[in-house]
């Protein structure tokens, strides 16, 4: 019976200590309420980068008549090659049937127009600025109406994630749960709190931390996110020590396991055959 004892001891100390080694990982909105997240909503609107790709639509008062549509001609030709709609008009070297690439210099080749800068402004004000152009100082298009969208809108997701990858978004608006969604979800052993968001903005790259354990995540300039921004979830600098120790705590609690049942089962011998 003192073997018994004795493994049954050794068994319950390693539980301690294995207990003991476990460091306690953060969670999601750890000890948030209601009243700490009940915010209004801000969403920032979106700057436009290099090497944006915008789809860009011009819509004007037209009553057909024998002449052509004159929107035709400030608008990208169709897919499948040509001019839009017949016109003879292609657009330029930074325009495609798939959208206008914003160049290195910031600029847009826009069809009829020329070259606009657009690095920096939002759509609202490249529209605006479009629409100067059509309008003044002649009238090209009575009343038109420009549409801009994003095409490239991505997010790279780097580090402990489930699925890291190049997210690319349908919509114009993502927040940072969202994406990590997207992206599988953190690992056990990522820092929930502290992810790092590195962004792209007015010509310099800088980076922010972001708490998800923590209801300020919500105030975070970086909890909605903008295009080519980069997700970073590092590990915590022990997981390589912790996953060494949980498999050695794993073989000791096996090795400690078959020496309790082996006593016990010596145990039993021995009553049977004092009796």
């Amino acid at each position: 019976m003192k073997l018994v004892n004795y493994t049954s001891t050794l068994a319950v100390v390693l539980l301690i200590v294995s207990c003991a080694t476990q460091r306690k990982l953060p969670q999601y909105l750890e000890g948030a309420s209601n009243e700490s997240i009940e915010k209004q909503t801000q969403f920032p609107e979106l700057i436009i980068q290099k090497n944006d790709q915008l789809a860009i639509q011009v819509y004007s008062d037209f009553i057909p008549t024998k002449d052509p549509n004159p929107d035709l001609l400030y608008n990208q030709p169709l897919p499948g090659g040509g001019g839009a709609a017949g016109t003879g008009n292609t657009a330029s070297n930074t325009s495609t049937a798939s959208g206008y690439l914003v160049d290195g210099e910031g600029n847009i080749d826009f069809p009829r127009l020329g070259k606009i800068h657009a690095e920096g402004l939002t759509k609202k004000q490249l529209e605006a600025e479009i629409k100067k152009r059509l309008t003044t100082p002649v009238e090209l298009l009575k009343n038109p109406t420009v549409l801009i969208r994003f095409q490239t809108y991505k997010i790279v997701t780097i580090g402990e994630f489930n699925s890291p990858q190049v997210l690319n978004i349908p919509t114009e608006k993502v927040n940072i749960f969202e994406a990590i969604s997207m992206a599988g979800g953190i690992t056990e052993w990522g820092k929930k709190d502290e992810v790092k968001v590195i962004r792209e903005q007015d010509g310099k790259r800088e980076m922010g931390v972001v708490d998800l354990s923590s209801a300020t995540v919500f105030t975070s300039p970086y909890y909605y996110l903008k295009q080519n921004d980069i997700l970073l979830i590092d590990p915590v600098k022990d997981k390589q020590e912790v996953k060494d120790e949980t498999r050695r705590l794993s073989r000791i609690s096996f090795a400690t396991s078959i020496a309790s049942t082996a006593a016990v089962i010596a145990s039993i011998i021995i009553t049977i055959t004092r009796k």
